[in-house]
């Protein structure tokens, strides 16, 4: 009696397993959605919509690729998602569709899917599911000033992919995909280079910043030589001289040389000295018995 119930117990857990993994490896998708825009640096954020035809309770996702910012919701409400990142990033979802409200979105990042090739860069996302899809459709958005190279803007696998690629934007359309189909969406772009007028308003605004460096440059050495000349106006006629003798000796002097060149007497020039100094004009050093004398140019403001 014992082994009977272990082996009904075995069979039920086996079947219950079943329709578990049923629920995943088999759901129907009805419609499978991929929007994916790339910017400059080849960063892709992706968007990701799936219907189902039935309500299913788990889903598993694999990308070839590590993705950041990931978030997860559906139309029935929230989404509790296990996110393993290692080569590949895989994602497992617990899900509580309805029998009417069965989509589920999925959002990520991911640097994984374009490669620079020389001067053209190539984008190539794997978005395999294994179900079958009544409808795939899928946009890319390329950067700014970006062209597809026509030739090369593909689907790996599918003779009746419809592929529509008009400036930036890709467009695939696929009707019923059998279940272990590859979906390997790829287009090859390249950046165009600057018109004409776009290199001519660069080349504009780097002089334009120029001419106001060189204007502003001019002022403020036209303000800082007016307000010296507004300081010296100021001082009296002794003052004057030693500010000038300083001056002519690259703005340094001993305190000796000054009262030789300017035959005043050493209690005038003392007097003088320490009138410039209060003032912030000059600095003085003791040097042995007599100063040395610095002219401080940058106190020479209003």
């Amino acid at each position: 009696m014992l082994l009977s119930n272990v082996k009904l117990f075995a069979t039920v857990s086996f079947l219950l397993t079943i329709v578990s993994l049923a629920g995943i490896t088999f759901a129907q998708v009805a419609y499978y959605g991929i929007d994916t825009v790339l910017d400059d640096s080849g960063n892709a954020d992706v968007k990701i919509t799936i219907t189902f035809k039935e309500a299913v309770k788990t889903f598993s996702y694999n990308i070839l690729g590590r993705i950041t910012d990931f978030n997860a919701t559906s139309n029935a409400g929230p989404v509790s998602c296990d996110v393993s990142i290692k080569g590949t990033s895989l994602i497992n979802c617990n899900l509580s569709l309805t029998a009417d409200k069965r989509t589920l979105f999925l959002n990520f990042r991911t640097d994984d899917f374009v490669k620079q090739l020389d001067d053209r860069f190539f984008f190539s996302g794997d978005f395999s599911i294994d179900v079958e899809i009544e409808q795939l459709f899928s946009t890319l958005k390329l950067p700014d000033r970006a062209i597809v190279v026509k030739e090369a803007g593909r689907i790996s696998f599918s003779d009746n992919a419809n592929v529509i690629s008009e400036g930036r934007i890709v467009v695939w359309s696929i009707p019923n995909i059998a279940k272990g189909q590859n979906l390997r969406l790829e287009a090859l772009y390249e950046k165009l280079p600057p018109t004409f007028f776009e290199q001519l308003r660069l080349h504009q605004i780097a002089i334009f910043g120029l001419a106001v460096g060189a204007v502003i440059a001019f002022l403020l050495l036209r303000y800082f030589k007016k307000s010296e000349q507004l300081v010296l106006s100021v001082l009296d006629e002794f003052e004057r001289k030693v500010v000038d003798i300083v001056a002519a000796n690259q703005g340094e002097v001993n305190q000796r040389k000054v009262v030789l060149e300017s035959n005043l007497s050493k209690a005038k020039v003392s007097r003088v000295v320490k009138s410039l100094a209060e003032r912030g004009l000059i600095e003085v050093q003791r040097l042995g018995r007599t100063n040395k004398l610095r002219l401080i140019k940058k106190k020479l403001t209003p």
